[in-house]
């Protein structure tokens, strides 16, 4: 029987979960996560685009232990290397794994491009950033 993950907010004004590492690594802190498929309360790294349940809030936290994941409000997440952010924009998992994408203003149209995009969200930027590595830029949470 799973007991409830502890509840923590964070100083950038995220709420965030204890769930369980399942990445097979350490922590990273802006790592963007889906539910794991083989640990209760886990989480592993975003690799389809789809399906994120939050982002990772702490550095360190070795494979198989607790580790809290910011699930709504704000969050600072990791932008894929070489990639800027701009404040306003969508905010989407990237094609590279554990990473977001926030160089997109998407209209919202009706197209299946538009549609397909939209299901890729995970919030929208609050920051203007200049590209680099592991850069982190706040985002107000929200997914679909």
């Amino acid at each position: 029987m799973c007991s409830f993950p502890s509840v923590h907010f964070t100083s950038e004004k995220g709420l965030a979960l204890q769930l369980v590492n399942d990445t097979g690594a350490v922590s990273v802190k802006g790592s963007v996560v889906k539910a794991s498929t083989s640990v209760e309360e886990g989480f592993s790294l975003q690799t389809a685009e789809y399906d994120t349940i939050g982002i990772v809030y702490q550095n360190g936290v070795t494979n198989g232990n607790r580790c809290l994941v910011v699930i709504t409000g704000i969050a600072e997440v990791l932008l894929a290397d070489g990639t800027a952010s701009t404040m306003g924009n969508w905010v989407l998992a990237s094609a590279t794994d554990g990473r977001a994408d926030a160089t997109q203003n998407i209209p919202p149209g009706g197209g299946v491009q538009e549609h397909d995009e939209h299901f890729k969200e995970i919030g929208h930027c609050l920051e203007t950033k200049s590209s680099g590595t592991d850069v982190l830029a706040k985002v107000l949470l929200h997914f679909n």
